[in-house]
């Protein structure tokens, strides 16, 4: 039961280095606009972990990627309504490459094309799914090219549970 999960993840870390340039005009760092979850609803058991005795176990059903297709599309959508944005002003899209479906699924019901998620494809084919560190691996292959703004990076977790940020 543990080995197709076992079997998905890649080993990697990462981290963020936050700090407040007011002097900053050279539009080459983002800022947090702002951050969301959202925990969609009837899913907490098609993506879980637990501590057992061996380690993390987790659980997860083939029906993920059409979730958050499904149930993410409508909830960015939302958000960026919020701050007078559509899904084709957003400059760069991070989103945490779980695997090809579920990027391919969300970049479809999203109207995006190839090239908008080739970021997070391209961390996916090179890297693979690092868990929670992989949006960041994606965050900074966007930065070193020069990607535009707002940024819309997205993660998905257990629960099943959407984490976002704005950047701009």
């Amino acid at each position: 039961e543990q080995l197709v999960p076992n079997a998905l993840f890649a080993d990697g870390s990462a981290a963020a280095v936050l700090g407040q340039n007011p002097d900053d005009t050279s539009g080459r760092c983002w800022r947090i606009l702002e951050t969301r979850s959202r925990l969609f609803d009837d899913t907490g058991d098609v993506m879980t972990w637990h501590v057992g005795d061996h380690g993390f176990e987790m659980t997860l059903s083939p029906k993920v990627p059409e979730i958050v297709a499904g149930s993410a599309g409508p909830w960015v959508e939302q958000w960026l309504d919020e701050h007078g944005l559509t899904f084709g002003d957003v400059g760069a899209w991070a989103i945490h490459p779980g695997g090809p479906r579920i990027v391919s699924g969300l970049a479809a019901r999203l109207g995006l094309d190839e090239d908008a998620v080739s970021a997070s494809l391209d961390v996916l084919r090179h890297r693979g799914n690092m868990s929670s560190a992989t949006v960041l691996f994606v965050l900074e292959r966007l930065w070193r090219n020069g990607a535009g703004s707002p940024c819309v990076a997205m993660s998905f977790g257990p629960g099943l549970i959407a984490e976002g940020a704005l950047l701009g």
